[in-house]
C-alpha cells in the first residue's frame, strides 16, 4: 500500500538490508538461478486468493498506534460467500488489531474451523506490541527494525493467532511487503512454511523499503526444507514484455513514464489484484502466467477495500460493485482456463515440507 508517514532516521542502516529485502538471495549451490520449489505435485496450474486482513486506516496520514477502526469486517460473509460458491478458500491474513476484534475472531475462526477459509498471519509493525521502536515511515517496514525487535513483535502476533483463533497458521506477509534478512528464520522458528511478502516487479526503496523488481513470480526457497515464498503474482504485458524488468527497473523509474508505456501498449505491469486493476487487464495478465508455466497464482487484496470508504479503491457502491464483478470474473476465467483454487495447506503438503523434505 502507498503510505506517506513521517520519514525520520533512526539510526537504522537501511544499506545493510539484505535476503528478501533487497535483491533475492541466489541458490548457494548454483548462484545465477533461485532455487525454485517443486510444486508437481499439485497436479497443474493452481490459484490461491490471499486478503490482507487489516484495520482500517488514512493511508495518506502518517501512522498511528491508535484511532483504526474494524467495522469492514461485517462486509466479509457477503465475500465469503461468493467464495465458497466457487470454492475458493480465501486465506486471511490477520494482523493484530483483527485479533482483538471479537466479532472478527469468531467469524473468520468459524470460517476456519468449517473449512471454508485459512487463517494467516500479517505484521504491522506500528500497531503490533511490543512498542519499542519510534513510529515513522521507515519503520513501517518490519524488515528495517532490529532483528530482536522484529522477532518479538512476529511472535507476540502469532501467539495471540493461535490462541484466539484455535489455528496454527502456515502463511505470512509482512505489512507494506516489508520481509528482510532474518524473517525466513524467524518464520522457520515458529513454524510457518510460507511467506507471501514478496510483491515481484515492484520497488519500494524510496520510501525505505524492499525492491522486489528481480525477483521471481514462481515460489522459491528462501529456507531450503522448512520456508517458501509465494510472490504475489504480477506479469507484464506489452509488445515489451520479454525486458519488462529492465524497462520497469532501469530505463523508465519514475511512474509517469511507466504510465506512458503502457498508454503506448509498449510494457504495462499487470498485478493481479481488484485494486487498480480492471477485470480485462487481470484476465489478460492471468492467460499471461498461466502461459509462463506459474504453478500457483496469487490474488491478493485488503479487506477494508469490502466496505465503501476504507481505501483509495472503493469510494462508492459503484466501485464495489466493480470489485464484486471483477471477483466473478476472476474466479470463471480461472475455472474455464482449468486453473483450480487451492490453499496454503495443500501449497506445504506439495513443497514436502510435511514430508520432512
Amino acid at each position: 500500500m502507498a503510505r506517506s508517514g513521517i520519514e525520520t532516521k533512526n539510526g537504522i542502516n537501511m544499506s545493510a538490508q539484505a535476503g528478501l529485502g533487497t535483491k533475492f538471495t541466489p541458490n548457494p549451490i548454483d548462484k545465477s538461478t533461485p532455487d525454485f520449489v517443486d510444486l508437481s505435485g499439485l497436479g497443474g496450474p493452481t490459484f490461491i486468493l490471499t486478503v490482507d486482513t487489516e484495520e482500517e486506516f488514512d493511508w495518506n496520514k502518517p501512522f498511528s498506534r491508535s484511532g483504526f477502526g474494524t467495522t469492514h469486517l461485517t462486509s466479509v460473509p457477503r465475500f465469503q460467500t461468493l467464495c465458497s460458491e466457487h470454492d475458493v478458500k480465501p486465506c486471511y491474513l490477520v494482523d493484530f488489531p483483527i485479533t482483538e476484534d471479537r466479532f472478527g475472531v469468531e467469524l473468520l475462526a468459524g470460517y476456519a474451523q468449517s473449512d471454508q477459509a485459512e487463517i494467516g498471519v500479517q505484521l504491522h509493525p506500528w500497531v503490533n506490541p511490543p512498542f519499542d521502536e519510534d513510529l515513522s515511515n521507515i519503520n513501517s517496514y518490519a524488515c528495517n527494525l532490529p532483528k530482536a525487535l522484529e522477532r518479538a513483535k512476529l511472535t507476540h502476533l502469532h501467539a495471540a493467532i493461535v490462541d484466539r483463533f484455535a489455528v496454527k497458521p502456515d502463511a505470512y506477509r509482512a505489512g507494506r511487503y516489508g520481509a528482510g534478512q532474518h524473517t525466513a528464520s524467524i518464520l522457520a522458528d515458529l513454524g510457518i512454511a510460507i511467506d507471501t511478502s514478496v510483491r515481484s516487479r515492484f520497488d519500494y526503496s524510496a520510501q525505505g523499503g524492499p525492491d522486489y523488481t528481480d525477483h521471481p513470480i514462481n515460489p522459491y526457497w528462501i529456507k531450503r526444507g522448512a520456508v517458501i515464498e509465494l510472490p504475489l503474482t504480477t506479469v507484464f504485458g506489452g509488445v515489451m514484455r520479454s525486458v519488462g524488468d529492465l524497462v520497469f527497473g532501469q530505463w523508465f523509474g519514475s511512474q509517469p513514464a511507466r504510465s506512458a508505456l503502457a498508454r503506448t501498449g509498449l510494457v504495462e505491469r499487470i498485478a493481479l489484484t481488484p485494486e487498480g486493476i480492471s477485470l480485462e487487464k487481470a484476465i489478460q495478465g492471468i492467460d499471461m502466467a498461466i502461459a509462463k508455466g506459474v504453478p500457483v497464482i496469487n490474488l491478493s487484496f485488503h479487506s477494508p477495500s469490502l466496505a465503501v470508504g476504507h481505501t483509495p479503491y472503493v469510494r462508492d457502491d459503484a466501485q464495489l460493485a466493480d470489485l464484486y464483478g471483477w471477483f466473478i470474473g476472476v474466479f470463471a476465467h480461472l475455472k474455464a482456463s482449468a486453473v483450480r483454487p487451492t490453499t496454503m495447506a495443500e501449497i506445504k503438503n506439495a513443497s514436502g515440507i510435511l514430508n520432512g523434505f
